[in-house]
């Protein structure tokens, strides 16, 4: 019986329980997923008809965290229907970050909601992996060398330069941000380590910030006045890090390169194949559940999850629940989400359910957290 069987998992749990249990890393909900941004010279109809695809093709960039996917043949109709899943929009000011822009005409930007919904059936049904609203931020170690100046980009230093990577942020989805240069950083990194790419110096100093992945950036500007830019993404664990480069014609043309190459980078090892005709069953016991907002709080934090399309509730016992939930995806998959948020925290391997009731499966068993 499933009653026995949490009953037998009971002692284990309950040692977890008095233990200070924290997410490995920081993680947000990404904000106006379904959101694009894009300028314009007037307000009129023809010219946001004319721009909507634009702004689509921003969200389906942002939605499967690859550039290319807006150009795939089997997605052409869908692109061009636009105009019938836009949902709302209004303009703000071109911030000054785009002069470029402004000393073109452009004087506006058009912000464009779309039909999230549609959207991502869309981009199942042509079999696009999706990456998840819930992603894990990234520090941004920026060493820049402007003629004689050289120095380390601080959080709150340059409001020019740290509104340029929101808005790069946004338009990718891709949560950034700036260390502090307080003296804690300054004695463990210096403009020298982050020049020369020192990755153990970086990675060591990154920790306090409780961060999976860390962008450097290495930006020198020519005497003929381009910005060079080398850019390195280092992760945890295992994984490779990556190495690119390229040229722009302003600070804020490099930092993009620097953003698109973390994005494309990130997406591929987060993004997800969801099956659009079928979904798995899983089982998941969350403990530590001791009130009724506690399992509101668990129950939200499931149905958020992008690769669970339901959840019911199969036993409640003590401070425990056992969900089932229907997922569209595989369950590591389930298990990256679930680890990337800072509602729930897998507190022991996931184990073999078996009894009268249920046939032998594996039941993921996580505590909620405070």
């Amino acid at each position: 019986m499933v009653l026995n069987w949490i009953k037998r998992c009971f002692a284990l749990i309950v040692v977890l329980q008095g233990m200070l249990i924290l997410p490995s890393a920081y993680a947000v909900d990404i904000e106006g997923l379904y959101q694009a941004r894009v300028p314009v010279a007037g307000q009129t109809r023809e010219e946001r008809r004319e721009v909507y695809p634009a702004a689509l093709a921003q969200v389906v960039v942002k939605l499967s965290g690859d550039q290319t996917v807006p150009e795939l043949p089997q997605l052409a109709r869908f692109m061009a229907r636009a105009v019938s899943l836009v949902q709302e929009f209004h303009y703000e000011e071109l911030p000054t970050s785009n002069q470029a822009l402004i000393e073109e005409g452009y004087k506006r930007q058009l912000v464009v909601r779309f039909d999230g919904d549609a959207i991502s059936k869309a981009l199942i049904g042509a079999e696009v992996p999706l990456w998840d609203r819930t992603r894990s931020e990234v520090l941004v170690w920026l060493a820049i060398e402007d003629r004689e100046a050289r120095y380390l980009l601080a959080a709150n230093a340059s409001l020019e330069l740290e509104s340029y990577l929101r808005e790069q942020s946004s338009r990718r989805g891709l949560p950034l941000i700036l260390p502090l240069i307080d003296l804690e950083d300054q004695m463990n990194l210096g403009f020298a380590d982050v020049w020369g790419d020192f990755r153990q110096n970086i990675m060591h100093a990154s920790q306090r910030y409780g961060v999976d992945a860390v962008l450097v950036g290495r930006l020198f500007r020519s005497p003929e006045g381009i910005w060079q830019s080398r850019w390195s993404l280092h992760q945890t664990g295992t994984i490779a890090s990556k190495y690119w480069s390229g040229d722009g014609n302003s600070q804020f043309e490099a930092l993009t390169l620097g953003v698109d190459g973390a994005a494309d980078s990130i997406s591929q090892r987060y993004a997800q194949l969801f099956s659009a005709t079928s979904a798995d069953s899983v089982l998941l016991t969350v403990t530590g559940v001791d009130d009724l907002s506690g399992y509101a709080r668990a129950m939200k934090y499931l149905e958020s999850l992008d690769i669970v399309t339901d959840v019911e509730v199969s036993k409640v016992f003590a401070d425990q629940v056992l969900f089932r939930l229907a997922i569209r995806g595989d369950t590591a998959g389930l298990e990256r989400a679930v680890s990337l948020g800072s509602t729930l925290f897998q507190s022991v391997d996931a184990v073999e359910l078996s009894g009268n009731d249920v046939a032998q499966e594996r039941v993921f068993i996580y505590q909620l957290l405070p």
